[in-house]
């Protein structure tokens, strides 16, 4: 039988050291080239990390010859999250997506488990080393509103504030790290005073985030500093804190902020809260037709993307209309909204798990201290308005957080491991490398198929022997790998569709558009497939596709000629009529 020790939890050197060096990297590594710069490879180094991490302890803990874990609900709480999702595999569309969302969400769920077996001066520097990233993003973010463009990867909106992106993501997303690292730094390491360099990571995450002019963004840190106020009980703090959000919001003002709140108070004032939600109401409504669909089982884990444009044509045709977003881009990967998601993925079972976390948390909150308040105050918003749980710069210190309740309200068992330990403590290595390189796998297959598109898109404007042999060698590319990436397969398909098209093939890409809206039913393997039938000649049959299309996203229209525009334009009004 095991014997119990004392827990007296010392972080190992090299575990610690990889994922400090991880999650400083997460915040600030930016990839040009990547199909999606602010997503990959934030998540692919966090995942990684926490793996070797993980990995290495238990080797450690090997050599000890004894293991610290956890022991208390809250653990168990979020183990079952992974187990749910890999089950929700069963009824899913896309049981691939089920499958491998359970397993980051297990990467996870097993780094906040690290994180507790850890001392509180650890899960600090933890903290502080992430905040340091995200100021480094906030600072080239500075410097783009200061119109010095050191990145930007958001040229489509080079108008507006969305061509802030710093390296931590869009201004919503540097938000969201920066609002959600605040409670962790506030709390700070118990019976320590506030150093200087924490104090300039507060000032500065603060002040970044009225910049970024994100309204969730500055309803969060109002919420966050008010509650935290109320539990100093302090004037002089009252005071002081007073002052320097006047000079705070003083500056936010004259970078922009007053445009924003003004043009929001009008929307309000006006009703239009659909362009007051930045267009959420399309995420919504797709997450709502899937409740409505399948209340009790959900749709699966992750396949939220995978049936987002199903859901939304079912949308309207049981309340009619025409969707109105005014960008180009239609499809939203994730509901800008946490819990609605949840229940769009795992129905009733992800809502009754969501349900048992917060007692679980509701329970631990006197041991907790004033972190929990804190936390939920800064999460919140976020929650409902964004989506945190599937970002990695907001998992971060969502997961220290997590970390610091679980390290603090239940106990830290260290047992003696006497038997098994080697082979054990060895295959779970392997697990951990395998699934290190399983993300720089990823990190590398995004980087490929990012390329790709680049190679087209530069294709475009050349000469058309230039664009025939271009469009050839990337579909020659694709199809030779496409069979040992099925999870990217309907993505590459319309790779080739659009590749065939450039080349004027277009009963070829009409193929390839099909194959890839049969593996993943998406808007742009619509909007392409009409395209080919009209330079086929099947001119009523593409404007079937197109009508549907333009239908959820009214600004796709602007991309076709004006004779086809036309036609596409009196479709979605008969739909308008409707």
């Amino acid at each position: 039988m095991a014997r119990k020790k004392p827990a007296t939890p010392t972080p190992s050197k090299w575990p610690f050291r990889i994922v400090a060096t991880g999650i400083f990297l997460a915040e600030i590594a930016v990839l040009r080239g990547a199909a999606s710069p602010f997503r990959i490879p934030k998540d692919t180094i966090a995942l990684a990390a926490i793996c070797l991490a993980v990995g290495l302890t238990v080797v450690a803990a090997a050599r000890r010859k004894t293991i610290s874990y956890p022991r208390g609900k809250l653990g168990a709480v979020l183990l079952a999250l992974p187990v749910l999702q890999s089950l929700s595999a069963l009824w899913s569309a896309s049981p691939i997506r089920a499958l491998e969302s359970a397993a980051f969400s297990l990467i996870w769920v097993l780094g906040i488990l690290w994180f507790a077996t850890l001392d509180s001066s650890s899960r600090f520097r933890l903290a502080m080393v992430a905040a340091a990233g995200v100021v480094v993003s906030a600072a080239v973010m500075t410097l783009q509103i200061a119109n010095l463009q050191v990145f930007n990867f958001s040229s489509a909106f080079a108008s507006s504030r969305l061509s802030l992106t710093g390296l931590t993501g869009n201004p919503a997303d540097l938000a969201m790290a920066a609002v959600l690292l605040l409670p962790l730094l506030l709390v700070g390491e118990a019976g320590s005073p506030p150093s200087r360099f924490r104090v300039f990571l507060l000032l500065t995450l603060s002040l970044a985030t009225l910049l970024t002019r994100s309204l969730s963004g500055v309803g969060a840190l109002t919420i966050l500093f008010f509650i935290w106020l109320v539990q100093q009980r302090s004037r002089k703090l009252w005071m002081w804190a007073a002052a320097v959000g006047a000079i705070f919001l003083t500056v936010a003002l004259a970078a922009g902020l007053d445009t924003r709140l003004i043009r929001g108070y009008e929307q309000l004032r006006k009703g239009h809260w659909y362009e007051l939600l930045s267009a959420r109401g399309d995420g919504w409504s797709a997450a709502s037709e899937m409740v409505r669909a399948h209340p009790f089982s959900g749709v699966g884990a992750a396949n939220y993307d995978h049936l987002y444009y199903p859901s939304r044509l079912n949308w309207f045709h049981h309340y009619g209309g025409v969707g109105r977003r005014g960008e180009l881009a239609s499809h939203f990967e994730w509901a800008h909204c946490d819990p609605l998601q949840l229940a769009a993925e795992l129905g009733i079972f992800g809502l009754l798990w969501l349900i048992v976390l917060l007692v679980t948390l509701t329970g631990a909150r006197k041991r907790a201290g004033p972190l929990l308040a804190l936390a939920v105050a800064a999460y919140t918003p976020f929650a409902l308005l964004h989506y945190p749980t599937h970002l990695t710069v907001a998992l971060i210190p969502i997961a220290l957080i997590m970390g610091e309740i679980i390290g603090t309200s239940e106990t830290i068992q260290r047992v003696d491991w006497l038997r098994a330990r080697v082979p054990v403590a060895s295959l779970l290595m392997i697990v951990a490398i395998v699934g290190a390189g399983w993300q720089l796998r990823r990190l590398a297959g995004d980087l490929w198929a990012g390329s790709l598109e680049t190679t087209l898109a530069i294709s475009q404007q050349a000469t058309p022997e230039f664009r025939t042999r271009n469009s050839a060698a990337v579909e020659a590319a694709v199809l030779s790998r496409i069979d040992r990436m099925p999870r990217h397969a309907p993505t590459l398909w319309r790779t080739v569709g659009r590749a065939r098209m450039m080349r004027q093939d277009y009963r070829g890409a009409e193929a390839a558009f099909r194959t890839a809206y049969r593996g993943w039913p998406h808007e742009d393997a619509d909007f392409y497939l009409g395209l080919t039938l009209v330079s086929q000649g099947r001119r009523s049959e593409g404007l079937q596709y197109l009508g549907r299309v333009c239908r959820t996203n009214q600004a796709l229209v602007r991309l076709l000629d004006p004779d086809l525009r036309r036609s596409v334009e009196n479709v979605l009004e008969v739909f308008e009529a409707k």
